[in-house]
């Protein structure tokens, strides 16, 4: 089998996410690197444990699993980073890698990495969004199309799905897909003048979901094979087994479960697959404030049963 290597990015609180992510790889028998790449300074969880190196980044979890932090000086917003980080990978930190798969810091691994781990080999993997009906003659698309055809990115297939941009894995072989990419989310980036969210404007706008959005147009532009799993594949919808992806603005970690259930938004399947992995081996809360979290986590639940907006 090819060697596989992981990365993400992470700023702020997202360290809560990396951790999880890290602990949910482990759990499920990943065996090689986590590159994370990081802007700011890392957590406690990570500097002041004894098995991490300041020396060369590296927090080895267990023999053969560790996480390897880069840290980033760009001034670029994350979200549109993914594919350029993807490729200095490839060529300059891993140069080993047969495959380079991205997942963000929201995401956990919730299957066997033995189930999963074939997917990544021989095209561009992808899992569908949530709104994933996506024609090929949809008037985004056709907008896109009228929009990069100056910019010399010429549409080379149909697509009829949208695919979530946080997680995507590429073989080496493919490896001019993530330049395509990476230069098409400069595009964009200007476009919407340095955007520092991951939304701009309105649905209707040519660049509403940014690097989600340049990711699309890219497989138009590209033909490489696609290796692709509906949106249950990070519980979007129901029945699920790959991934669980913590979408919008309420992170798992932020917690407040109690006080969002009685407003009518009861824990999501992603927040509760967060905290199957968020204390180990990595211990990001004391055990009472796990507890607590797990409880309130527990009567969230109970109440979204019963109550919840339309």
């Amino acid at each position: 089998m090819k060697k596989t290597i992981l990365c993400t990015l992470f700023e702020g609180h997202y360290h809560y996410g990396v951790a999880a992510l890290a602990n949910s790889l482990l759990a499920n028998g990943f065996r090689g690197d986590l590159w994370v790449g990081y802007r700011g300074q890392l957590a406690g969880w990570i500097t002041e444990s004894g098995d991490y190196s300041a020396a060369t980044g590296q927090l080895r979890l267990s023999e053969q699993f560790s996480l390897r932090f880069v840290k980033l000086d760009t001034p670029v917003f994350f979200t549109y980073y993914k594919a350029t980080f993807m490729r200095d990978l490839l060529d300059k930190h891993a140069p080993e890698a047969d495959v380079v798969a991205y997942i963000d810091p929201d995401i956990v691994l919730k299957c066997p990495w033995a189930d999963i781990a074939p997917w990544f080999e021989g095209g561009i993997a992808l899992i569908e969004d949530v709104n994933w009906n996506f024609p090929p003659r949809h008037p985004k698309r056709l907008m896109w199309k009228s929009w990069f055809a100056p910019h010399g990115v010429v549409q080379r297939r149909e697509l009829d799905r949208y695919y979530n941009a946080g997680f995507i894995s590429v073989p080496r072989e493919h490896a001019d897909f993530l330049t395509l990419w990476g230069w098409m989310c400069g595009l964009v980036a200007d476009y919407n003048t340095g955007l520092k969210n991951i939304k701009s404007g309105n649905a209707p706008d040519l660049f509403h979901s940014t690097d989600q959005d340049a990711l699309n147009f890219a497989l138009t532009a590209h033909e490489a094979p696609l290796n692709t799993a509906g949106a249950d594949a990070m519980d979007f919808l129901d029945g699920g087994y790959y991934f669980s992806h913590a979408i919008g603005s309420a992170k798992p970690w932020l917690g407040k479960h109690l006080q969002r259930a009685l407003g009518g938004r009861p824990p999501s399947p992603a927040t509760k697959a967060y905290y199957r992995f968020a204390n180990h081996p990595i211990q990001l809360y004391s055990p009472l404030q796990f507890t607590l979290r797990r409880a309130s986590l527990g009567l969230a639940s109970a109440i979204g049963r019963f109550y919840r907006k339309a």
